[in-house]
């Protein structure tokens, strides 16, 4: 550790003190002590705001990080949202014809249409390894949606 300094200011009241105190101008040793002690007491202060200023920039960090993965989602959000609304309004038309027939659509039954009659001539913006457990995904949300949609009106 480097060896600390009092900064002027506070020296000088420090030797006002010395010089005003009869005892303390007389001890030189209780006057070492002081400032020892005061260096001491400097340098703690000093580690303790270091601490706090390395944790607000952690937590400013943090913070500005999961702001742009906020973000982030956003823009992927908004490359994937044309093709899901796509692709519920197409499962939702499916759901009605199945229900008036007194069926029940099931959103693999749904996945498996799609990708045998529509995956060729639309644009699916999710990759190709996962095409079809994402749509499922996507298509077992809309069932559910659909189905407290049909509750509410029965």
């Amino acid at each position: 550790m480097e060896e600390e300094t009092i900064p002027g200011e506070s020296l000088r009241k420090l030797n006002s003190l010395f010089i005003h105190n009869k005892e303390l101008l007389k001890n030189k040793k209780l006057q070492q002590e002081i400032i020892a002690w005061a260096k001491e007491m400097q340098a703690e202060s000093r580690e303790e705001w270091c601490e706090m200023r390395a944790t607000s920039t952690d937590a400013a960090i943090k913070i500005d990080r999961k702001q742009q993965a906020i973000n982030r989602g956003k823009q992927r959000d908004k490359k994937y949202a044309p093709f899901r609304d796509y692709f519920k309004n197409l499962q939702y038309r499916h759901f009605k014809e199945y229900q008036k027939s007194g069926k029940t659509l099931s959103a693999r039954a749904f996945v498996i249409w799609f990708l045998k009659n529509k995956a060729k001539t639309v644009d699916i913006p999710y990759k190709n390894t996962n095409i079809e457990n994402k749509l499922n995904q996507l298509a077992q949300a809309n069932n559910r949606e659909f189905k407290k949609a049909f509750a509410n009106y029965s």
